[in-house]
């Protein structure tokens, strides 16, 4: 009697375990997410990937202003919550029976790639944080530009890339010859301890550096006197200046790191509180008249 009781016990067990209602599935997904659509198209999905096994987590929603908040983002650390309702915002864990990158942002999926298992939530929200980071990509580090404007143009050092405005770009006048974000190597032709990327006359022969381009083309290395080797703006026996016209048109990088949590999500594999799906990075350049 003990046995048999013994037994049916275990068959009880068994089957509770394994009745088709509980799944148990590693999200060890690596977080990096890829964007399907544009700013043409009706829907955005970010989308994650395995092949070992064929798995994805793939995030969609809607193409609107609050998409436009979240990929076009004025405040660095805003945040973009969106209800998930299985119809136009949908969070979907699926297995394949091939490369699921083949499947994905595919109008025509790969025939060789079909979807074994869908499992979709039908309620939460995912919440977008997005950050940035602005970047003039001068070779000057941007914590070494935060605290000032050198040429008054309205434009911080970090977003410009002339800081002294005398039309030479910052990077071709050396302020990290080595490349190496210390700057104590930095250029300094006429020898006053002022870098020349932050001196309007580099070569310390009274004649500001932006009044020594002859042909007014904005390209000052290729300006030298007769018989002069080095250009007029480092040749400190030149001295003659004239007319400046040209305007140099500036450009910074906005560098973007969106990070995705879903909340109160509901699929049989994943029912919790609180879910990172992942980050998705992208940049954006912006054009600053200098």
């Amino acid at each position: 009697m003990r046995f048999f009781l013994i037994l049916i016990f275990t068959f009880f067990v068994f089957v509770s375990c394994n009745d088709g209602d509980v799944i148990s599935v590693e999200l060890d997904f690596d977080k990096t997410l890829t964007l399907c659509g544009d700013e043409t198209t009706s829907n955005y999905i970010l989308y994650d990937t395995k092949t070992t096994p064929f798995e994805s987590l793939t995030l969609l929603f809607t193409n609107n202003y609050q998409s436009e908040a979240i990929f076009n983002s004025q405040d660095s650390g805003s945040i973009v919550t969106i209800p998930i309702n299985g119809s136009s915002v949908k969070f979907n864990y699926r297995t394949y029976t091939a490369d699921p990158n083949l499947y994905i942002c595919q109008d025509i999926p790969d025939a060789n790639v079909s979807v074994n298992d869908n499992y979709e939530a039908s309620s939460g929200n995912a919440i977008f944080t997005t950050t940035f980071i602005d970047d003039d990509n001068d070779g000057v580090p941007n914590e070494l530009e935060y605290d000032g404007d050198t040429d008054n143009d309205g434009i911080p050092n970090y977003k410009d890339s002339d800081d002294d405005g005398d039309n030479v770009p910052t990077v071709n006048e050396k302020p990290d010859p080595n490349g190496d974000g210390d700057l104590a190597d930095m250029q300094d032709t006429d020898g006053d301890l002022i870098p020349d990327y932050l001196d309007n006359d580099d070569d310390g022969d009274g004649t500001l550096t932006n009044l020594e381009d002859e042909n007014n083309n904005g390209n000052l290395f290729d300006d030298l006197a007769t018989g002069a080797a080095v250009a007029r703006f480092l040749d400190d026996t030149v001295m003659t200046s004239f007319e400046s016209t040209f305007v140099r048109t500036n450009e910074f990088r906005r560098k973007f790191t969106v990070n995705i949590t879903l909340e109160n999500i509901d699929i049989s594999i994943l029912s919790t509180d609180s879910f990172f799906l992942g980050f998705y990075e992208y940049n954006i350049d912006y054009p600053v008249l200098d």
